[in-house]
């Protein structure tokens, strides 16, 4: 059977709280910052449990659809703004002391979580370049293949936008930007909270159809999914996405970071 990768929140606040089997400390959550000066959290850095010096391309593709700002509640967010007199009125999206570019906390988080990972596998001794898709109706390539530093400044700047949620066209979007030529290994990593809704009459299947074609590229799909319920039928989705049937799934934006050791040995041992 295949198997997905829950990772469940803490539920007691006592000081030094160890997380099971995990190789790092459970932290607090991680303040939100609104500054775009603002540099990923430091962690102790995970051992990974394979090579680390294997060069590989990594795309990250980061959903902003409309579901990632309003709890599931079903409005698209549109550009974090009011729907009557934007200039007088703050939208139902967006949290208090949360920038407008960054719109929620849950954002903020996937921010933070995308610089912790860039940061972490920047880390590795091989030869590596990073490339950034954003998407939500439709998908857009932010930033082509890297440095670690310079795909920190672009993350660090995304604006949320909020829509629907296109996972074919962020599939796509990364495969474009990854070689096939250059003998590296090449990684998508889709962060995202729901099932696709575009594009046409059949979103799912335009999704697994577009992870086909990168998987027969050679290309190796992460799914990392955060989800407050157990829907089985959104993690089988998930499952007909990734390259080898895991899901990393959390279930809510503040336990992103808890991941951390999993996708690094996931990377490395790939």
């Amino acid at each position: 059977m295949q198997q997905v990768h829950r990772f469940l929140p803490p539920v007691s606040i006592i000081p030094f709280l160890f997380v099971y089997n995990s190789f790092s400390p459970c932290s607090a959550s991680l303040p939100l910052h609104t500054q775009r000066t603002r540099t990923p959290t430091k962690y102790p850095a995970p051992k990974p449990t394979c090579s680390t010096e294997d060069e590989f391309n990594l795309c990250l593709a980061v959903d902003m659809s409309g579901s990632v700002c309003s709890d599931g509640m079903g409005s698209e967010c549109n550009e974090c703004r009011a729907a009557f007199l934007p200039i007088f009125f703050t939208s139902e999206c967006r949290d208090k002391f949360v920038s407008e570019d960054t719109c929620c906390n849950n954002f903020a988080n996937v921010k933070e979580f995308s610089s912790l990972m860039v940061d972490l596998l920047g880390e590795f001794p091989a030869e590596k370049s990073f490339s950034l898709v954003q998407f939500a109706t439709d998908a857009q390539l932010v930033s082509g293949l890297s440095s670690t530093s310079q795909t920190l400044l672009v993350i660090d700047r995304l604006d949320y936008t909020g829509g629907f949620t296109n996972h074919a066209a962020a599939i796509q979007k990364c495969r474009g930007v990854l070689p096939t030529w250059d003998g590296r290994k090449n990684f998508i990593m889709l962060i995202t909270d729901g099932v696709s809704s575009e594009p046409g009459l059949d979103p799912e299947g335009a999704a697994e159809a577009a992870a086909s074609s990168a998987k027969r590229d050679g290309t190796f799909i992460i799914p990392i999914f955060i989800s407050p319920r157990n829907d089985l039928s959104a993690l089988a989705f998930m499952r007909r996405l990734s390259s080898d049937g895991k899901v990393f799934d959390v279930t809510d934006f503040g336990s992103l970071d808890r991941l951390q050791d999993s996708l690094v040995n996931q990377v490395s041992c790939s």
